[in-house]
């Protein structure tokens, strides 16, 4: 009886022990790759088995290896910024999976120094401006301009007019009274560097950080706010020639002035009343006819300008690539009269920027961009500006005497300098 007791239990372990071995063999060992739409391998991708905890995610080259899968098992595919997939595995072994971009969810992250955030918790801490649209509006050689009034606090000023000079920039008011309160500029992650100096085509989007949660990774250098530029990179495997070229006008609106025969008649009028003279002091009745005829005087509040004052911009570029390495090269120049007259600046920049893949796991880059900038501008009093001088000098007196000599006089002798001796 015990020996016939031993013998069912020996059949009944065997039994089960094949049972075992038959639902085992059932189980798939899946294995696979997974790239994007450019097949480039996507790194760290979440792979895992619908209803379970088992799963895996992708290595440095994009492949996986999931073991003691069903057969009828679903594979959901997950990553950042791409589409998620559900794919029945159908009893196969082997995977070659594609994930698209989302486009949907990429608008909702914005790059915040070494990492990313949600905009929805960066409202109104974050602008940004994609500089391809704005420069359809507002075709301009400063990056600067296109952005005026399209950033919500940010203020672009363009400050005095002199070419040379570059705009104003604050971001959320002034912070500072004796300090410098002009934001970080940080290009392709280089700190440093002006928006001037860039190619405006090279341009694909710009971001401003305002607040402090956003500019904390750089510091106090980041206190004035922090913009973010980043430029473009070229398409695989073609070829694109680029040539951009146009030009501005500048002009300034007539500017109400007195006439010469009403300053010569208005200064009339002090020196009768300041010396108490009955006949006219200063101007003759000559001098006051040919004012009134238009032989004489000088307008210099009209003089001191260019009318107009030209802005020409030429650029040119060309980006292509191959499979594992991509260059873009561009040149521009632009040269910009100011509104006063010898006053004008010239830009002359370059940049080159190449990748290259070694390996699917190492890449490298050279990205590099000239400046070259020649000014020239018409001599300014520290103390009293050429616009000023222009608008108050005595339009009565002509600019040079017979001798050539600039006539450096107010009408009553005492001395200060000539607007048009500056130009």
């Amino acid at each position: 009886m015990k020996l016939h007791f031993c013998f069912q239990r020996a059949v009944l372990c065997i039994l089960l022990f094949a049972f075992a071995i038959c639902i085992s063999a059932q189980n798939l060992t899946l294995s696979g790759t997974v790239t994007d739409t450019k097949g480039e391998v996507v790194i760290g991708a979440s792979i895992l088995v619908e209803g379970t905890n088992n799963g895996s995610i992708t290595d440095l080259d994009g492949n996986f290896t999931i073991p003691n899968v069903s057969p009828d098992a679903t594979l959901t595919v997950s990553y950042i910024g791409y589409k998620t997939q559900q794919i029945k595995v159908a009893g196969k072994t082997t995977f070659k999976i594609t994930l698209t971009e989302d486009t949907e969810v990429l608008e909702e992250v914005v790059v915040v120094g070494y990492g990313v955030q949600r905009k929805s918790d960066l409202t109104g801490a974050v602008a940004s401006v994609k500089t391809s649209e704005a420069l359809k509006s507002t075709p301009t050689g400063n990056v600067s301009d296109a952005l005026q009034g399209r950033m919500a606090g940010v203020s672009v000023l363009s400050g005095s007019g002199d070419p040379s000079q570059d705009n104003t920039i604050r971001v959320r008011g002034i912070n500072s009274i004796t300090a410098e309160t002009g934001p970080l500029v940080v290009i392709d992650g280089f700190i440093g560097g002006s928006l001037q100096s860039l190619n405006p085509s090279d341009i694909a989007s710009i971001e401003v950080l305002k607040d402090a949660s956003a500019t904390a990774v750089y510091g106090s250098r980041g206190a004035n706010g922090v913009i973010l530029v980043s430029t473009k990179n070229p398409e695989k495997d073609k070829l694109t020639v680029s040539l951009n070229a146009f030009a501005n006008i500048k002009t300034v609106p007539n500017t109400p002035t007195l006439s010469p025969y009403e300053y010569a008649n208005l200064v009339n009028d002090f020196g009768k009343e300041y010396f108490g003279y009955e006949n006219n002091h200063y101007y003759t009745p000559d001098q006051l006819a040919a004012f009134q005829a238009g032989t004489a005087g000088f307008n210099y509040a009209r003089e001191i300008y260019r009318t107009p004052a030209v802005t020409q911009n030429y650029e040119l570029s060309v980006a292509g690539g191959g499979e594992k390495t991509t260059f873009l090269a561009s040149l521009r120049f632009q040269n910009d009269e100011g509104i006063i007259k010898e006053s004008d600046s010239s830009i002359y920049s370059w940049r080159l920027k190449v990748d290259t893949k070694i390996k699917k796991w190492l890449k490298a880059g050279l990205n590099i961009y000239g400046y070259y900038r020649e000014n020239k501008k018409p001599k300014i009093g520290e103390y009293d500006g050429l616009i000023q001088q222009a608008t108050y000098f005595p339009n009565t007196i002509e600019p040079q005497d017979e001798n050539g000599n600039y006539n450096n006089a107010f009408f009553d002798g005492s001395s200060t300098y000539n607007p048009m001796g500056h130009i």
